[in-house]
């Protein structure tokens, strides 16, 4: 198991359009995986700046080859979703990464995220680090997520208790899945990277070198492809050391009645609630609150639900107009 998709030298053999997925793109230079296997240096069209959209990573484009070696970006395929910081597209699972302590874990940052990928119609996946400082707080982590539903390992980097299944995990799951680590800064998600890929930091270098330009690729995405023989239908690590953590209130799309379907445990007990308005916040007789008292859904997930709820309802512009009417 090991990484593919080195730099090679395109042809000047004059060849008809292709397919390929974007690895990776700084200045204007496109790193582009073709559908044949081979990566090629690729500028975009200039019309694509005319259409108002530009390429990023992630992306699957057509591309053209000219009787010099060199390739260009042709169309950009319809997108999956498309995350804007760091800008990335087509991103089929969110890997986050949490750490049972230093930093203490937070489940809201936990929480956010898990919305943000049921938003983007990304599976989450939660990776508790760090497990060999509190293995009591990894625990509880673990409970109340697998409890909901999702997929969660606990692992470590220092002792190495957990890699082995979360490595076998994504390569015996990730057919055709272009995949992204993310989480706070300090929770050890570039140590968890280098101990699942021990040959990223070399590729992340090699790399940098053909299309960097003296730039820090810190700061972009790249993509790896992560099987033995790479194609548009293989699976893809993003490497995003800078991604960010998602806010929903910044997603304008996005409405308070739309938070209760980011949290799938919640799916059983909506349309069962004393009132049909009801927005599952403190009601009596809401039946996801009953749920909470119960110990069926964890308390802390209806804090951060809460918690979300309210941001997106106090970001409204007509409550916001109100108040302004108000002062004056």
């Amino acid at each position: 198991m090991s990484f593919t998709g080195k730099i090679q030298t395109g042809s000047n053999e004059k060849k008809s359009k292709l397919t390929g997925k974007i690895l990776s793109g700084i200045g204007g230079l496109y790193v582009v995986l073709s559908e044949d296997g081979r990566t090629l240096e690729c500028t975009a069209r200039g019309s694509l700046r005319y259409l108002g959209t530009s390429p990023y990573p992630g992306d699957n484009v057509s591309i053209s080859e000219k009787p010099n070696g060199k390739s260009a970006i042709e169309n950009i395929l319809p997108r999956k979703n498309f995350f804007t910081r760091p800008p990335a597209a087509n991103i089929d699972r969110l890997f986050i990464s949490v750490s049972a302590a230093s930093p203490a874990p937070s489940y809201i940052t936990i929480d956010k995220l898990i919305c943000a990928a049921e938003y983007y119609g990304t599976e989450p996946v939660i990776i508790i680090t760090k497990t060999d400082l509190d293995r009591i707080k990894a625990d509880e982590i673990l409970s109340v997520y697998l409890k909901c539903g999702y997929t969660a390992f606990m692992t470590s980097s220092e002792t190495g208790n957990g890699i082995e299944a979360l490595r076998d995990y994504i390569f015996n799951n990730s057919d055709g899945i272009t995949s992204v680590f993310t989480g706070e800064s300090g929770v050890g998600k570039s140590s968890l990277i280098n101990a699942i890929f021990p040959e990223l930091k070399l590729e992340t270098g090699r790399l940098s070198r053909k299309i960097s330009r003296g730039r820090h690729t810190t700061r972009a995405v790249t993509l790896y492809p992560i099987v033995s023989t790479a194609s548009r239908s293989g699976a893809f690590l993003a490497d995003t050391p800078g991604f960010g953590i998602f806010d929903l209130t910044s997603i304008k799309r996005v409405k308070k009645e739309d938070v209760v379907g980011f949290f799938r445990e919640f799916a059983p007990y909506i349309g069962t609630c004393r009132y049909r308005s009801c927005t599952h916040l403190r009601e009596e007789g809401c039946a996801v609150i009953e749920a909470v008292h119960s110990g069926a859904v964890p308390g802390s997930r209806h804090e951060s639900y809460v918690k979300i709820y309210e941001d997106i309802k106090a970001r409204d512009p007509y409550k916001n107009r109100q108040k302004g009417m108000q002062k004056k």
